[in-house]
């Protein structure tokens, strides 16, 4: 029973299943394809390393016996023999290194680029489910875990087993009973490389995940300053964080000690091997069985009959170690992307276009329904705002007409059209979309400026900062446009991160307008200034506005108020105000709160 338990535990069925190798190939394949010459030209060194490694032995015996015979015609061509011996091996050894930092380098980029791409195309309920940290992981430490089965790694599986058996056919040639002797010894150092190999193998899974454990750490603390400071959590998350990295020390020293034992275990059978053949072999001399050129070609061979088995099981556990690696990669790659190639801009044409929410049912989690038979049409060219309370469903709405998800039941028209028989190029080049969460990328205000589509002129830069009511807060900046604004905006305002984000959407010049929470960030005259510009560009577009000010949304021509997930009341303001129910209270909540914040408006002054 105890033994099945430890079975179980250290996960024998899996560490000789087939199934990671199988996993290994099929990924790895199409990578070793593509670089296959450095790989054929490795394949080829192998066997050249092997002729090397048993014409030297050859050569140690023969230039030995030569010249205790004096044969110096003998001695003078070995001589020759092993100066060549050496450039061929010099040389031989340079193109190995070249070939193999070729392979295993281009190998790692072309892994990294495809799970950068697969990442960029994974839908958003994927991407929710997955910690940014943990997916920085897989590109510092996974991916840079798979030496053990690219490039050398990947030769040694297959050099070692020829090697050991090259060299034990050379020895029987010498002396069989010497050299059945020498390979006793052999088990041993199989039996040894699988168990340690198998506990490197374990311990360098719990290194790879509680290594993505310390990066979400990072990631989060890097991210929450601001909250950190304010609760105070900098000793709390400190001792955290001091916790995990002793555990990965004591992880670390672990694999130390199992490498070291490991190593250690296979130097002694190394030793005890020689110290056989050379006591053995010095009696085979003295009773003229072998010569002592002989016993020397044996002596220098019998190492590369064991080291390889001994080598095999290490370079076993270092593929073990890639395997653990190799496994949370292959788990990302599995979950389907959104579409199969990467969306890029092209310019759509700027017409109204109809929207229809048709029997809409969602879910984020498959246990509760945001939305269930869902109806909602907006009319072409028309300004359409959405109110109502937290979590009645509103960014949803945005989420599930860029294909952010996919409807669990239902369908979304635009002009009659589904939004399925798009591709997300289509679909999302005819959205310019304005978040409520700003997103700034690192770098200068032009360069956010200038991804909202490609070829803008330095004067529609301007144009467009301009109507955001951002140009002159930009030009009074010493760098002005040039002007780096640090990690996701940091150096700004939130209000001027806002304005960005706005004018970027005016830039982008698309047919249908998302703006989510367009205006919070904004004090009132700035609201003013941008509320002209969005009047001005939402003329002849179709443009649905979330707000929960509702003094900026009285303007619209439908407003639609949703509780729950569904449409309770639709209509003009003007007419809304007027009828009992959710919008009025909401108008009548907002009116006290706008009356409070102008009270105290001066105080802030």
């Amino acid at each position: 029973m105890n033994i099945r338990k430890m079975v179980d535990k250290w996960n024998f069925k899996q560490y000789l299943s087939t199934k990671d190798m199988e996993k290994i190939f099929f990924l790895l394949l199409p990578y070793v394809k593509k670089h296959k010459k450095a790989y054929i030209g490795l394949f080829f060194l192998l066997f050249v390393d092997i002729a090397i490694t048993l014409a030297s032995a050859w050569f140690v015996g023969n230039i030995m016996d030569a010249a205790l015979q004096s044969n110096f015609g003998r001695l003078k061509w070995l001589v020759l023999a092993g100066i060549g011996l050496s450039m061929i091996s010099i040389t031989s050894n340079f193109i190995n290194i070249y070939l193999d930092t070729v392979a295993v380098n281009a190998v790692k980029k072309d892994l990294n680029l495809n799970l950068y791409e697969h990442i960029l195309l994974l839908p958003g309920k994927s991407l929710s489910s997955l910690h940014s940290g943990e997916l920085l992981s897989h590109f510092t430490n996974d991916i840079h875990s798979l030496d053990g089965v690219i490039g050398s790694g990947l030769m040694n599986l297959i050099r070692f087993p020829i090697i050991s058996i090259a060299a034990f056919v050379y020895l029987i040639q010498i002396n069989w009973k010497l050299s059945l002797l020498s390979l006793s010894v052999a088990p041993i150092a199989i039996a040894g490389g699988a168990v340690f190999g198998l506990l490197l193998r374990n311990n360098s899974r719990l290194i790879h995940e509680l290594i993505s454990s310390i990066t979400k750490s990072l990631t989060d603390t890097f991210h929450g300053f601001t909250v950190i400071r304010s609760f105070t959590l900098e000793k709390l998350l400190y001792s955290k964080y001091a916790q995990k990295n002793q555990a990965l020390y004591s992880l670390e020293l672990k694999d130390a000690k199992l490498r070291g034992w490991f190593y250690a275990g296979g130097e002694a059978v190394g030793s005890i091997t020689f110290l056989i053949s050379l006591i053995i072999g010095a009696y085979f001399v003295m009773d003229n069985i072998i010569t002592i050129g002989a016993l020397l070609t044996f002596i220098n061979l019998v190492n590369h009959l064991i080291y390889p088995l001994t080598g095999l099981a290490g370079q076993w556990a270092g593929y073990q170690n890639s395997i653990s690696a190799l496994e949370r990669i292959t788990n990302l790659f599995n979950q389907l992307g959104e579409s199969k190639e990467l969306p890029s801009y092209f310019a759509s044409k700027t017409i109204d276009h109809t929207i229809q929410f048709q029997d809409i049912t969602f879910s984020y989690d498959g246990k509760r329904n945001v939305f269930e038979n869902f109806q909602l049409q907006i009319p072409a060219g028309k300004v359409v705002a959405i109110v109502g309370p937290s979590g009645a469903g509103k960014s949803t709405l945005f989420n599930l007409l860029q294909r952010f998800y996919e409807p669990q039941a239902g369908s979304i028209l635009i002009d009659d059209a589904s939004i399925n028989d798009l591709t997300i190029s289509e679909l999302r080049n005819s959205i310019a979309y304005v978040p409520q969460e700003t997103f700034l990328f690192s770098g200068t205000i032009r360069e956010n400026l200038l991804l909202a589509r490609p070829g803008i002129t330095e004067e529609e830069m301007i144009q467009g900062a301009a109507n955001a009511n951002i140009h002159e807060y930009i030009t009074s900046l010493p760098e002005g446009y040039d002007t780096e604004i640090g990690e996701r905006g940091i150096k700004l305002s939130g209000g001027q991160r806002q304005r960005i984000s706005i004018a970027r959407a005016i830039l982008k010049d698309a047919s249908i307008l998302l703006l989510d929470e367009a205006t919070s960030a904004l004090d009132s005259e700035s609201e003013f200034l941008v509320k002209e510009a969005l009047d001005r560009l939402m003329k002849n577009r179709t443009t649905l506005i979330i707000a929960h000010r509702l003094s900026t949304i009285q303007h619209a021509e439908v407003i639609a108020v949703m509780e729950k997930g569904k449409i309770v009341q639709i209509g003009k303001h003007e007419e809304l105000i007027n009828q009992k129910g959710l919008y009025q209270e909401l108008h009548k909540n907002h009116f006290t709160q706008d009356k409070y914040e102008t009270t105290l408006s001066p105080v802030h002054c």
